[in-house]
C-alpha cells in the first residue's frame, strides 16, 4: 500500500519564524519572543514607577533601552537553552507522542506564568528597593517561611497568583497553532544542530561580552538598575554570594595596606605595641576612665533611618517619634551615622564583631563566622551574662547560630512567647519583644552577673502590621508611617517601664536603628537610606542633650560602648571610639549591591567589581553624590584607605585571624 502524506506535514515542514526555515525550533524562538517582549515591558514598567526621581537625559535613557536589550537577549537565551538542546537531542518520531507534546506545553504554559509573575515580582522590589534582583533577592530565597508571610500579608496573593496562571494559560491558547506545527515539523539533524551551534556560539559570545559594569549607562543609580535584567542580577547575585574579594574588587600589597590601616585606627586610648602587618587590626585600648561594670542594652529599631526623627529632620508639624525624640533630649545622640548595608543582618554583623560590611553575604550567614572577635565575647569573658532577644524565628539569616557561636548565653526568639501574642510574617510585634526583654533582664540580675543583651525589633517592616488602640494612626491601613509610630510607641514604652526596675540605674542603653527606611534615589550608594539615629542613654551618667555630630559608622559601636565602661582591653575591631576622636577623623563604611564604600566628610570612595575605584562628592542639600572624574590628592588617598579596610578585612577573615 502506498504511503500517505497527512496535508499538516508539508505545511509543518515550511514552518518558519520571522522568514527563517526552523521546523520544531519555532519553538525557544518563540519562548525568546516572549522573554523580550516581557523584558521590554517590565523595564517600561520600571521606568515609570521611577520617573519622579530620575534626574538623566533623553540619551541615557536611550542607552539604557539598548544596552537593557542586551542584557534580556543574554539572559533569554539561558533560559530557553534547555529546551534547544532538548529539541537537538530528540529524534522526529518522540514528538508524536502524546506524552512528549503535552509536557511540551506544559513547560510553555510554566514559562509564560513566570514570565507574568516575574513581571509582578521585580516591579514590587522594585518599589521596595529601588533596584533589580540582588543580594536581598537571593538571601530571601533563601528564607521563603517569612518572605512568604510577608508577601502574603502585604500583598493581594491569592489575585495575583490566579492572575500569573490565567496569563500563562492565555499566553499558551494565543500560541496554540504556531506550537502544534512546530510539534508537527520534520526537522533534520542538519537543522537541529546547525542552529543549535548557532545559538551557542550567539550566547558564548554574548556571555563574554556581558557583564555589570557595562548597565552603568549614567551616573543615575535608579536607570541603571533599569537597564540591567532581573534574572541576569539575580543570577550575578546567587554566584557572588560569598566570592572572595581578590580577584573582584582593588588590591594592594599586605604591607602598605596594613601600615595605612593602623594609621587609620588610631585613637587617644589605642596602642599598637607588637604591632605585626599579619595581625593589621590588633592594638591594646587603655581606658583613662574608671572601670564601670554597667549593664548594656542594645536595641536595635527595624528600619528607623534618621529621617524619621523630628530632632535630627525636622518634619513641620509632623512628629512620628515623640518618644524617641524626647530620649534624645535625655541623653547623646551620634548625630551623623551611619549604618554599613540596607538590612538587619549587616547591623547584627556590625554592632557584635565590627568588621567592614564584606562583599557578599554577611558573615552572620557564613559557615566560618565563629568564634569571632566580638563584644558579646568579650564582655562574656569579663563576667557577663550575654542575650540575645528577637522576635521572628533565630533560623532566618542564620541569627541564631551566629550568635550563639559568638558569645551570646541566651538566644530568645519567637517559639519562646505566648501563643496568643500578635504576630506578623516577621514575628511577635515589638511590645511582646520588649515585655521578655524586661523579664529576661530581672531574671539575669538576680544573679548578680552584669549583662549585655542585643533587642531586635520587628514591628517597622513589610506589612507593617500592629495591634490595634496603641497608636492613634489605623493598623489597618499598612502605612510605614504607622509602624513607625508604633514603633515609636513600643520603645517608648519599654523605656519608662524599665525605669521602674532594680537594674535601670546601672544600665547603659544604646537606642537606634539598624538601617534606613528603604532604599531609593539616583546615587550609586543612597545615602539618606543608611543615616540612622544612635543613642546613648543612662541617666546620671550618659550626659544629657549632647549632639555628636562626628561621622560615624554602626561598626564603632562596639569600640564607642567598652569605652563607656572603662575597660582596657586587647582588640581586634576595626572600629573606634566615636565619643573621643577628633570630628574630622570621622568615617563611614558601607556596602550597597556589589558596591563597598567609604565615606570621611562630604566625600565617598566607592569600590565595585573588576577593580573599580570612584570617587563622589556628596552634595548633602540634594542628597545625591555627584562623580569626581579627576580626583586630587586627597581623594586618590581616601581610595586607597577604602582599600585598606576592606581588601584588608576580607584577608583576616579568611584567614581565620578575626577568631
Amino acid at each position: 500500500m502506498a504511503s500517505t502524506v497527512s496535508p499538516a506535514r508539508p505545511i509543518a515542514s515550511r514552518q518558519t519564524f520571522t522568514g527563517v526555515r526552523l521546523g520544531r525550533f519555532a519553538l525557544p524562538a518563540l519562548l525568546l519572543t516572549v522573554l523580550l517582549a516581557v523584558a521590554l515591558v517590565t523595564r517600561l514598567a520600571l521606568l515609570v514607577s521611577a520617573w519622579r526621581d530620575l534626574s538623566v537625559s533623553s540619551a541615557a535613557i536611550l542607552r539604557a533601552f539598548g544596552i537593557g536589550a542586551a542584557f534580556d537577549l543574554l539572559a533569554a537565551m539561558w533560559l530557553a537553552l534547555p529546551l534547544v538542546l532538548m529539541l537537538a537531542l530528540l529524534p522526529d518520531r518522540w514528538f508524536a507522542e502524546r506524552g512528549v507534546r503535552g509536557w511540551m506545553r506544559s513547560w510553555l504554559l510554566f514559562f509564560f506564568a513566570l514570565s507574568a509573575f516575574v513581571v509582578a515580582a521585580e516591579v514590587l522590589f522594585f518599589d521596595e528597593f529601588n533596584g533589580r534582583f540582588n543580594f536581598v533577592a537571593v538571601d530571601y530565597l533563601i528564607f521563603p517561611s517569612e518572605v512568604v508571610a510577608n508577601l502574603w500579608e502585604s500583598y493581594p496573593l491569592p489575585a495575583i497568583l490566579l492572575a500569573v496562571a490565567a496569563i500563562g494559560a492565555l499566553g499558551l491558547w494565543l500560541a496554540r497553532r504556531l506550537v502544534a506545527r512546530a510539534l508537527d515539523a520534520p526537522t533534520s539533524s542538519t537543522t537541529r544542530w546547525g542552529l543549535t551551534g548557532l545559538y551557542g556560539l550567539t550566547l558564548g559570545a554574548l556571555t563574554l561580552g556581558m557583564s555589570p559594569e557595562r548597565a552603568r549607562v549614567s551616573d543615575d543609580r535608579a536607570l541603571n538598575e533599569i537597564a540591567l535584567n532581573g534574572y541576569y542580577t539575580f543570577w550575578m547575585a546567587f554566584m557572588g554570594q560569598d566570592a572572595p574579594y581578590e580577584g573582584l574588587y582593588a588590591t594592594r600589597a599586605t604591607g602598605p595596606a596594613s601600615e595605612r590601616l593602623r594609621d587609620l585606627l588610631r585613637e587617644p586610648a589605642a596602642r599598637f605595641e607588637g604591632w605585626t602587618p599579619e595581625r593589621p587590626t590588633e592594638r591594646q585600648i587603655v581606658s583613662r576612665s574608671p572601670n564601670e561594670r554597667r549593664n548594656v542594652v542594645v536595641v536595635l529599631e527595624e528600619s528607623l533611618g534618621s529621617i524619621f526623627l523630628s530632632s535630627l529632620h525636622p518634619r513641620g508639624d509632623t512628629v512620628l517619634t515623640p518618644r524617641f525624640d524626647s530620649l534624645i533630649a535625655e541623653g547623646t545622640v551620634l548625630a551623623n551615622a551611619y549604618s554599613t548595608g540596607n538590612r538587619t543582618i549587616r547591623a547584627l554583623e556590625a554592632t557584635t564583631s565590627a568588621l567592614p560590611p564584606l562583599p557578599g553575604i554577611s558573615i552572620v550567614r557564613r559557615p566560618a563566622s565563629q568564634g569571632l572577635f566580638t563584644l558579646p565575647g568579650v564582655l562574656r569573658s569579663k563576667g557577663y551574662a550575654t542575650s540575645f532577644i528577637y522576635g521572628g524565628r533565630a533560623l532566618f539569616d542564620g541569627m541564631g547560630s551566629y550568635m550563639r557561636n559568638n558569645g551570646m548565653d541566651l538566644v530568645v526568639e519567637q517559639k519562646d512567647y505566648a501563643k496568643d501574642a500578635f504576630t506578623t510574617a516577621w514575628g511577635v510585634a515589638d511590645e511582646y519583644i520588649f515585655d521578655k526583654a524586661l523579664t529576661t533582664f530581672d531574671s539575669l540580675h538576680t544573679t548578680g552577673r552584669p549583662f549585655y543583651s542585643l533587642v531586635l525589633s520587628v514591628s517597622n517592616h513589610k506589612p507593617y502590621s500592629f495591634p490595634a488602640g496603641r497608636v492613634a494612626a489605623d493598623p489597618n491601613a499598612r502605612k510605614r508611617v504607622n509602624a513607625v509610630m508604633y514603633a515609636d510607641w513600643a520603645l517608648g514604652r519599654f523605656v519608662r517601664q524599665a525605669r521602674s526596675h532594680a537594674w535601670f540605674g546601672n544600665t547603659l542603653f544604646v537606642l537606634m536603628g539598624d538601617h534606613g527606611a528603604r532604599v531609593y534615589g539616583a546615587s550609586e550608594i543612597p545615602l539618606p537610606s543608611y543615616e540612622v539615629p544612635i543613642l546613648f542613654y543612662a541617666p546620671g551618667f550618659i550626659p544629657a542633650g549632647q549632639r555628636i555630630e562626628t561621622m560615624a559608622s554602626t561598626l564603632d559601636l562596639p569600640s564607642t560602648i567598652m569605652a563607656r565602661l572603662g575597660m582596657s582591653y586587647d582588640t581586634k575591631w576595626f572600629g573606634r571610639d566615636v565619643f573621643s576622636i577628633a570630628p574630622e577623623d570621622g568615617r563611614a563604611l558601607m556596602t550597597h549591591n556589589s558596591n563597598i564604600a567609604l565615606m570621611s566628610g562630604d566625600r565617598i570612595a566607592v569600590l565595585g567589581l573588576k577593580g573599580a575605584t570612584d570617587l563622589y562628592a556628596y552634595d548633602r542639600a540634594a542628597k545625591r553624590l555627584n562623580r569626581m572624574e579627576t580626583p586630587d590628592s586627597a581623594g586618590k588617598s581616601l581610595i586607597e584607605d577604602a582599600i585598606a579596610y576592606y581588601h584588608t578585612a576580607d584577608r583576616v577573615y579568611r584567614s581565620g585571624g578575626y577568631r
